[in-house]
């Protein structure tokens, strides 16, 4: 999926993606803005923008964690680069899972709401081997408002009626 329409919505890209299970990055650009949403099977693992804060920071900003503590983790993470921050607080015992999943789900939510502001997007779909690295993840339709998923039902809806209507025409006409 290689893209550079206006009227596509980051909504409406984002239940195509779960719809199809797809596990890959989705890369959306507007003017100088990167922004990045990584999927395994159609569930979200990630996402950032510019603007996104990083999981320790936001537990050092809530409190859970001190500067130190979180200097000492990423002391432990540059020997196991491909570890999340999260994982490593968790194995010493500093943060349970229910609060790195919180605060995942909650980097997910504000990253993709910044991306849903953006104007002019242009749109890649880069399929990757991406494996989660714990069971957090989120749903695509969590990010969905519940008008855009009625809306999107109406026309598969009507749709589905119109190529029902086909075949049976197709099927009384032999």
């Amino acid at each position: 999926m290689n893209n550079d329409n206006s009227s596509l919505t980051v909504d409406g890209i984002l239940l195509l993606t779960g719809l199809q299970a797809r596990t890959g990055e989705l890369v959306l650009e507007s003017g100088n803005n990167i922004g990045s949403v990584f999927f395994h099977e159609g569930k979200i693992l990630q996402a950032l923008s510019p603007y996104s804060r990083a999981i320790g920071d936001l537990l050092v900003e809530d409190g859970v964690l001190t500067d130190a503590e979180l200097l000492e983790v990423l002391k432990f993470q540059k020997n196991e680069p491909d570890r999340p921050v999260g994982s490593l607080l968790m194995q010493i015992g500093k943060v349970s899972f229910e609060v790195i999943e919180m605060m995942v789900h909650e980097q997910i939510r504000t990253t993709v709401s910044e991306l849903k502001g953006w104007s002019n997007i242009s749109i890649n779909f880069i399929d990757k081997d991406i494996k989660p690295f714990d069971t957090i993840h989120l749903p695509v339709h969590a990010l969905l408002d519940v008008t855009f998923l009625n809306a999107a039902l109406d026309s598969l809806s009507r749709i589905v009626t119109i190529k029902n209507e086909s075949a049976s025409n197709t099927a009384s006409a032999s």
